[in-house]
């Protein structure tokens, strides 16, 4: 399989800063380095916010929209004493935020084995079909921490849903190296890298210890799968050369101006959800404003000024 030569060009210096604007801030070398955006927000709370952040990797339909299967609760009941101490609405909203991040997870899965294939199909180098495999069976790891922690609160086991990988129909290489490209910035790039960066914030925040190993390690993870789709982006971009690049403009035009990373019901004691993980990470929207930035510089540069 053809192999990526070293980049020289403009374009690859300044991939290079905007993947060390993603990882530094998140204490993690860039040798260690939730997409996708959603257009229906699992929340009843008001918000003029365009879209909020997806953990780990979108599954899509063949139309775009997100795809993921409803975990069911199992037979086992769970005893937990240091959850038995938070109030019952606090514990049945912690129950929902973790299943609900589990649940995207065991999507992400599926998305990583799906682009593996992809990549593959359009003779991508044998690094990336490596790396999207292992992403593939880090997000796994995440579903089961994710659904472990919603039966901790929920009192009883939760199991993922049973989940396939969306039918594609043939495209030809163009096609689908425009395709990828636009995934890679989207629900990667800036998707997986904002994920990364709420991960963090929470993990500063949080005091429980169960959660805090398992946000340190999605924290890791989400920032090597923002570096992998960097990588995939630069490659589509070499393959595909303008009409790729065109198309990665134009969808680097639409990002969203605006993301939040959750919404947390506003009656209940926010200082004991943000113990255990739970809370809105990024108000004013600093955070995102960064991701974006660092986004948008590794394909155009000076654009960058849009999410000033």
């Amino acid at each position: 399989m053809t192999q990526r030569p070293a980049s020289r060009t403009p374009l690859g210096r300044r991939a290079r800063l905007a993947l060390s604007a993603l990882v530094l801030p998140l204490g993690f070398g860039a040798a260690g380095c939730s997409g996708g955006l959603t257009d229906s927000p699992d929340t009843t709370t008001p918000t003029t916010v365009e879209v909020v952040m997806i953990e780990g990797r979108p599954l899509r339909r063949r139309n775009g929209r997100l795809h993921r299967a409803r975990s069911r609760r199992g037979h086992s009941r769970l005893t937990d004493r240091q959850a038995l101490r938070l109030a019952p609405a606090a514990r049945e909203a912690l129950g929902s935020h973790w299943r609900n991040q589990g649940e995207l997870e065991h999507a992400s899965v599926v998305a990583f084995h799906d682009l593996a294939r992809r990549l593959a199909l359009a003779d991508a180098p044998d690094e990336l079909l490596r790396r999207s495999l292992r992403a593939a069976a880090q997000e796994a790891d995440h579903a089961l921490r994710c659904f472990e922690l919603a039966g901790r609160y929920l009192g009883e086991s939760v199991r993922p849903g049973r989940l396939r990988r969306p039918v594609r129909l043939p495209r030809s290489r163009a096609t689908e190296l425009v395709r990828l490209a636009e995934e890679a910035l989207r629900d990667g790039v800036l998707n997986e890298g904002f994920a990364a960066w709420v991960a963090t914030q929470q993990l500063d925040r949080a005091r429980d210890a169960r959660v805090e190993e398992t946000l340190a390690v999605i924290a890791r993870d989400e920032a090597e799968h923002a570096a992998l789709s960097v990588d995939v982006l630069l490659w589509c971009l070499a393959e595909g050369g303008a009409p790729v690049r065109a198309a990665v403009l134009a969808a680097a035009e639409s990002l969203p101006e605006r993301m939040i990373a959750c919404v947390v019901p506003g009656d209940l004691d926010r200082a004991a959800l943000a113990d255990h993980g739970f809370f809105d990470a990024d108000p004013t929207g600093a955070g995102y404003a960064e991701v974006l930035a660092a986004t948008l510089a590794v394909v155009c540069g000076d654009c960058s000024d849009r999410a000033a």
